[in-house]
C-alpha cells in the first residue's frame, strides 16, 4: 500500500461519522425551511452580527466572501495543475469531483426549497439566486475541506489556514447579510458529509491501487 493511501486511512472513521451525523442534521433543516417554519434565531443571530458592521471590516468580508467564488475557482484550477504536475491524477479527479458535486447539490436544493434572501438589514452585496444553501460555503468546505486533508500530513501550517477558510467564508456572508446563519449551517453539513463521501472514495480507490501494483 503505497503512502497515499496510508495517509487516507486516517480521516475514513471520521468520514463514516461525519456522513451519518450530517445527514439528519441536513434533514431537520429542510424540513423546518421547506415548511416555511423558518428557524427563530436567524434574523436575531443576523442583527447582533449586524452590530459589528464598520467600514473596515465591510471591506474585509467582502474580500474573504471572495475566497468562495471567484478565490475557489483561482485555487482550484491551480491545486489541479500541482496534482496534476506531480501525477497524482486519482487526487486531482477527487478534488474536481468534490467541487462539482458540491456545487450541483447547491443549485438542486436552491431550486427545490426556493428561500428568499434575507430581508434583516439591507445587504453589502448584490445576489440574485436563492438563499438555501449558501453556494460560498459549501465552495469552500468542499475545496478547503478537501486540501486541508491533503495538506495535514505534509503541511499543517498550510492546512490549518486552508481550513479556516470556511468559517470565515461563512461568517462572511452572514456579515454581508445574504444569507441566514441556518443556510450556512446546512451548506457546512450538507459540504462535509459531501466531502466525507468524496475522502471515503478516493481512500477505497487508492488501497486498491496499493493492493494491484
Amino acid at each position: 500500500m503505497n503512502s497515499h493511501s496510508r495517509f487516507y486511512k486516517r480521516p475514513l472513521l471520521s468520514s463514516l461519522t461525519i456522513i451519518l451525523g450530517g445527514i439528519g442534521m441536513i434533514w431537520g433543516g429542510v424540513r423546518n425551511v421547506w415548511s416555511k417554519e423558518g428557524v427563530s434565531w436567524d434574523a436575531p443571530f443576523m442583527l447582533t452580527i449586524h452590530r459589528l458592521h464598520t467600514p473596515v471590516l465591510n471591506a474585509i468580508m467582502k474580500t474573504v466572501t471572495l475566497a468562495g467564488e471567484l478565490g475557489a475557482a483561482l485555487v482550484t484550477g491551480g491545486a489541479l495543475l500541482w496534482l496534476g504536475r506531480h501525477h497524482r491524477w486519482r487526487e486531482a479527479a477527487a478534488l474536481l469531483i468534490c467541487v462539482i458535486g458540491a456545487a450541483a447539490f447547491n443549485g438542486l436544493l436552491k431550486l427545490l426549497i426556493a428561500r428568499p434572501r434575507p430581508s434583516v438589514f439591507p445587504p453589502l452585496v448584490n445576489e440574485r439566486t436563492y438563499s438555501f444553501p449558501s453556494g460560498h460555503t459549501i465552495t469552500a468546505v468542499a475545496l478547503y475541506g478537501f486540501l486541508t486533508v491533503l495538506l495535514w500530513r505534509q503541511d499543517s501550517g498550510w492546512a490549518l489556514l486552508t481550513g479556516a477558510l470556511i468559517p470565515a467564508v461563512g461568517f462572511s456572508r452572514i456579515y454581508l447579510g445574504v444569507h441566514y446563519p441556518s443556510d450556512v449551517i446546512a451548506a457546512m453539513t450538507l459540504g462535509a458529509v459531501w466531502l466525507a463521501v468524496v475522502i471515503i472514495g478516493l481512500t477505497w480507490r487508492l488501497q486498491l491501487q496499493g493492493v494491484w501494483q
